[in-house]
């Protein structure tokens, strides 16, 4: 029985870092794959359906055109490498802030650990695409501020968990030892308390991914990320929402594109999960 669940377990594994990775090189090395300039306008090639001829050379659109006769293809690609990098530098940022905080709340305790999960505690009682919106109308669009907002809004998860796990590691043999032999406090958290949380940390962060692409695309949805001329998976949900009859692609496909990211990500979150819970 442990076998087959270690076997099922590696499925997972295997199919969700190999979608990862297809993801990966497909939007990072978007350059490479795209079809045609993702900003490139054809007004005589409006609203061509997928696998259709278009451009008057014979070409064939994979995925087909949108209202402005910009190729599907290309901005799904161009879109995807921007979705990634936002999520990824605020998952880091976010993880960062959050990880230091839960640290420092879980070793110390007391008055610290009750201030730090009482603004914790608050936050979380916010809904985070509330306070996205909110921050967005304060501080204004763009990709720094979009990185600012979903970082602000993720850092909670990441301070929780670790303090979770820093309550029960400071109680170790060797912690207590190296207190008490005068460590200083700061180098205890760096040497024995930071490198047995890297695992839950990473794992976290894996499971934060899905959830930032999937605001910052509801932000590109609403009006209230980047620029509208700049390829989003959420905007161009937004583009082809009015097209939903005629030209199912505009929409649909974006949308299934930003599922089938957070299903693999998720995925591999249970993956890295299932690990922790092996150790």
């Amino acid at each position: 029985m442990k076998k087959r669940a270690l076997l099922r377990g590696g499925a997972k594994g295997v199919v969700s870092i190999g979608a990862l990775a297809v993801i990966f090189v497909l939007t990072v090395f978007a350059p490479w794959f795209a079809p045609v300039d993702p900003y490139s306008q054809s007004l005589k090639d409006i609203l061509v359906p997928p696998l259709s001829p278009y451009g008057g050379d014979g070409g064939i659109s994979l995925l087909g055109t949108d209202q402005l006769g910009r190729d599907v293809l290309s901005r799904l690609l161009y879109g995807g490498r921007l979705s990634l990098w936002i999520s990824i530098v605020a998952v880091a940022v976010s993880g960062v802030i959050g990880s230091a905080i839960g640290i420092a709340a879980g070793y110390f305790g007391g008055k610290a650990d009750a201030l730090l999960m009482r603004l914790a505690d608050i936050q979380m009682s916010i809904p985070s695409m509330l306070l996205a919106i909110v921050m967005v109308a304060v501080l204004g669009s763009g990709l720094k501020n979009i990185v600012i907002v979903l970082a602000v809004t993720g850092w909670v998860t990441f301070a929780r968990v670790v303090r979770s796990q820093v309550l029960s590691l400071k109680e170790m043999e060797y912690v207590e030892a190296a207190r008490a032999m005068g460590v200083p406090h700061v180098t205890v958290m760096r040497r024995h308390i930071l490198p047995n949380t890297l695992f839950t940390i990473a794992t976290q962060a894996a499971l934060q991914m899905s959830h930032m692409i999937l605001l910052a695309a509801a932000l590109s949805f609403l009006g209230l990320g980047i620029e509208v001329s700049t390829p989003t998976w959420g905007g161009m949900v937004n583009d082809g929402k009015s097209y939903i009859d005629s030209a199912w692609w505009l929409s649909t496909l974006p949308g299934l594109a930003i599922a089938f990211v957070i299903l693999s990500i998720n995925l591999f979150g249970d993956w890295l999960r299932d690990r922790a819970e092996d150790r």
